[in-house]
């Protein structure tokens, strides 16, 4: 499970927003694209196909952990290998986008590091935790958030039955573990549909991808209404 950094306490405080103020602005390419969405309704899968087939446009941040490297892996890779102290002065500072514990070792997503490939003048694609879009909406990162919604129940579990019977995962889910997804992404888009500049239900992931490269496409053809303190 992932925390997020100390610095969201002052955003809680900021919670209910009655009015936001918007100005229309010429198409431009968004600093980040946050996908939304319970565990299961194929966000990683959506991130990684548009960053395989766009891979001068898009590009993603490497998680930090402060367990050992295996073996066959290399620093920079799946995960960018730091001590505990460190990450855990870095998290202190407020450095970390999100972070959390498993297994006893530190993983989460550096602020510094989505600069890094906002920098190389691509959008940089974040899955990550709902509450971090406190953090996101921001001028600094001027994210286009997309929900990932489950499908109903029945549909889930024959794209489950589907991808495990074609080899494609070994990980078997039950109903129960089904239906809490599909719980928990009703329960994301009560709480947070306010951030949410698109919303897509995955029921197919081919038509979903195609959904979601439509809409980037047209944020760089089409005006957009963005938060006015984005613009002054």
């Amino acid at each position: 499970m992932m925390y997020l950094t100390a610095r969201n306490a002052e955003f809680d405080r900021h919670e209910l927003q009655i009015y936001e103020e918007v100005a229309k602005m010429p198409p431009f390419q968004r600093k980040t694209l946050v996908l939304i969405g319970a565990q299961g309704v194929g966000r990683r899968s959506l991130k990684n196909r548009l960053v395989v087939l766009n891979p001068t446009r898009f590009g993603t941040t490497i998680p930090f952990t402060s367990r050992r490297p295996r073996d066959d892996e290399l620093d920079g890779h799946s995960y960018r290998f730091v001590t505990r102290l460190e990450m855990e002065a870095d998290v202190k500072a407020g450095r970390y986008l999100e972070h959390g514990e498993y297994d006893g070792n530190l993983y989460g997503t550096k602020i510094e590091s989505i600069h890094e490939v906002v920098g190389t003048g691509r959008t940089c694609i974040l899955d990550v935790n709902p509450q971090a879009l406190k953090v996101l909406k921001t001028a600094e990162f001027m994210p286009y958030v997309v929900f990932i919604s489950a499908p109903e129940f029945e549909t889930l579990k024959a794209m489950h039955k589907a991808v495990v019977d074609a080899g494609i995962t070994t990980k078997q889910l039950t109903d129960v573990d089904l239906r809490k997804t599909v719980d928990e992404s009703a329960r994301i888009q009560r709480a947070y549909n306010h951030y949410f500049d698109l919303t897509i239900t995955n029921d197919n992931l081919d038509r979903a991808f195609e959904t979601l490269q439509g809409a980037v496409d047209k944020l760089c053809s089409e005006p957009q209404w963005v938060p006015v303190n984005w613009v002054y």
